[in-house]
């Protein structure tokens, strides 16, 4: 089943969005150590043929309409998909499948998708409540407050795919929590294991034992961003989250 977005609340926007190098790959939203201003947008695929995934960096002459770019994914008409940056004619984006919320980045051909569509800002607790997984490596969790905060708890995992790290025990992991304000359709916070949230400032010197985390709320989606400072080795929250419970 996939996801047919209400035009209800969506407002055209341009793209504007940072821009990737023609050799660079597409891997979703990136950590906030890797490009701080980073500012997911919704963006609706169009109807039409279905719109396929292509390769990037990772095979040279790609992003490009050539056979040897294409992936065997792809989104169809009516599907919501996460955008945080262009290459030329195509946009890096990521749909998240509901059911297993298992996430599918690439590029995906500007011509394919509407305007990128900015929601007015989600600033309603109950909108955030829920559990929201991105894979099974990933979850966050959101009860709201009567005073309109949410309150936020998270696990995530690097590993637990690999069954001989599962037998030795070297699965890495995190974990965060937070008690926040909504503002703009964003909760931001840093948290640094004292129990205590505070507020979210990159300016801070960094500090693999501080976790800064950016969450957003766009259609169907939470969309994470963190400074890979929130677990152990290659653990990272960052990610598009579709809500399983």
């Amino acid at each position: 089943m996939r996801l047919i977005a209400a035009a209800a609340g969506i407002v055209a926007a341009v793209w504007s969005f940072s821009a990737l190098a023609d050799d660079k790959p597409c891997y979703g939203m990136p950590a906030l150590s890797v490009d701080a201003g980073v500012a997911p947008t919704l963006a609706i695929v169009k109807p039409g043929d279905r719109a396929r995934f292509v390769k990037g960096g990772e095979q040279a002459g790609c992003p490009s309409p050539s056979a040897g770019c294409a992936t065997r994914a792809f989104v169809v008409g009516g599907d919501a998909v996460v955008v945080s940056a262009t290459a030329g004619e195509y946009a890096c984006a990521t749909f998240t499948s509901p059911g297993k919320a298992v996430s599918t980045s690439g590029f995906l051909p500007r011509a394919q998708l509407g305007a990128p569509s900015t929601e007015a800002p989600v600033n309603a607790s109950t909108a955030w409540a829920g559990t929201w997984s991105s894979g099974d490596e990933q979850t966050i969790t959101i009860r709201p407050k009567p005073d309109g905060r949410i309150v936020i708890k998270g696990d995530a995992t690097w590993g637990g795919h690999d069954p001989e790290r599962v037998k030795r025990g070297a699965v890495n992991a995190g974990n965060l929590s937070a008690e926040v304000s909504i503002a703009d359709g964003i909760a931001a916070f840093t948290d640094d294991g004292d129990g205590a949230t505070k507020p979210f400032d990159l300016k801070l010197p960094d500090d693999s034992g501080v976790c800064r985390v950016k969450l957003w709320r766009l259609g169907p989606y939470l969309v994470a961003a963190d400074n890979l400072g929130c677990g152990g080795m290659n653990v990272t929250f960052t990610g598009v989250y579709r809500k399983t419970e």
